[in-house]
């Protein structure tokens, strides 16, 4: 009975938490930390190399996001960046505005590729 308990409980919670990241407020939080974390990783990158250019930069940056994730490659994800014009020198944006963008073509690929949003 114990038994059956705890796995209705961990069923539950399992639940609760899938409803919650597909939930705007989930999806939100996931970004938050998305940008956080694209953030940090930029700021890490500027203080090894301050000599670099920051469009330069963020290419290094994105593509060693696109390196760790095949689904990225696969939707084109470093052609839609340059495409915006992150890795120009004359129209890259600024830091914050770069990791919200990131956040967001990141998620517009994760949308696509579970098949819940079309086109691109």
């Amino acid at each position: 009975m114990e038994t059956l308990v705890i796995l209705l409980v961990v069923i539950v919670a399992g639940a609760a938490v899938v409803y919650f990241m597909n939930s705007p407020k989930g999806m939100q939080v996931v970004r938050k930390k998305t940008v956080s974390t694209i953030l940090n990783d930029l700021r890490a990158l500027q203080l090894s190399t301050p000599e670099t250019a920051l469009h330069d930069i963020y290419y290094a940056l994105a593509e060693e996001r696109t390196n760790k994730s095949n689904w990225l490659t696969e939707f084109n994800y470093l052609y839609k960046l340059r495409d915006a014009g992150c890795f120009d020198s004359r129209t890259a944006p600024e830091p914050e505005q770069f990791a919200e963008m990131l956040a967001s073509v990141e998620e517009k690929i994760r949308l696509q590729a579970s098949g819940v949003a079309g086109g691109s």
